[in-house]
């Protein structure tokens, strides 16, 4: 039988170096202090300034364009697009993923967002939710008393929650928007939920919206998701405030290496 075909093993250490460019990549920018609409150094400069090769070079642009911080224009370079165009969910995505910190005013942003999304979608979740989506609700809050029970942090089994209470709409797309959201934000959470008396409050919070939802109550349970996301926020802009949210995106490995089990 002839064995799977791999890529090749410099393909990776590539992939890697690529998204290291990136992480120095983005401060170079902001000290020579481009403006939407500057050129960057041509592939050839930017080889040499960093010590790379051209083709990793490559690579770390053809990422940057993927997450819309620059765009390629035929026979005459790469340029660093206006703030207002770059509006990817995906490349949000892959900003956390590459370990790039976000600053407080796209936490910000991205709690606006969530907010407004997660209000909106448990009032169809109220209507439309079947059994089975309660049945999923249930797993995740019995998932959170579980973790929270062995000292562990219950940050993936809370945001498995709020996907199903998103899931319960059975909107695709917003499931979808949801999902980037906390795909986005998993470093985040994590460094909010070292915290035992945070975990108690969401897992306390949980119970009421799920409560809501069964009972088909729109005006609970979308008060209820209110409430939950207000204190969350706070919670994410107390993180930052001691800048421990802030380290951990910005060097996520080594987050998860310093964090040990939490206590109760």
């Amino acid at each position: 039988m002839n064995s799977p075909i791999r890529p090749p093993a410099d393909a990776a250490l590539a992939h890697g170096e690529a998204s290291a460019l990136i992480v120095r990549l983005l401060p170079f920018i902001g000290e020579r202090r481009l403006e939407p609409g500057d050129r960057l150094p041509s592939e050839r400069l930017l080889a040499e300034r960093f010590g790379v090769t051209r083709a990793i070079v490559r690579e770390a642009i053809a990422k940057l364009e993927a997450m819309r911080v620059v765009e390629r224009r035929p026979r005459s370079g790469v340029y660093l697009r206006a703030e207002s165009q770059v509006g990817s969910l995906d490349a949000i995505v892959m900003k956390a993923d590459l370990g790039l910190p976000f600053d407080l005013r796209e936490s910000d942003h991205l709690s606006e967002f969530r907010s407004i999304l997660e209000t909106q979608a448990i009032e169809l979740a109220c209507v439309r939710r079947t059994q089975e989506d309660i049945d999923r609700l249930d797993a995740c809050m019995s998932a959170c008393r579980e973790r929270f029970g062995r000292g562990e942090s219950i940050a993936q089994p809370s945001a498995d929650f709020h996907l199903a209470v998103v899931a319960a709409t059975h909107n695709q797309f917003l499931l979808r928007a949801a999902n980037s959201c906390y795909l986005a934000t998993r470093e985040l959470r994590e460094a909010v939920f070292t915290d035992p008396t945070v975990c108690r409050r969401s897992i306390r919070d949980h119970q009421k919206i799920r409560d809501a939802i069964v009972k088909g109550s729109v005006t609970l349970a979308r008060r209820a998701m209110k409430d939950h996301l207000h204190v969350a926020n706070h919670y994410w802009r107390t993180q930052f405030a001691t800048g421990e949210a802030a380290a951990g995106a910005a060097s996520p490995a080594k987050h998860r290496r310093r964090r040990g089990p939490m206590t109760r």
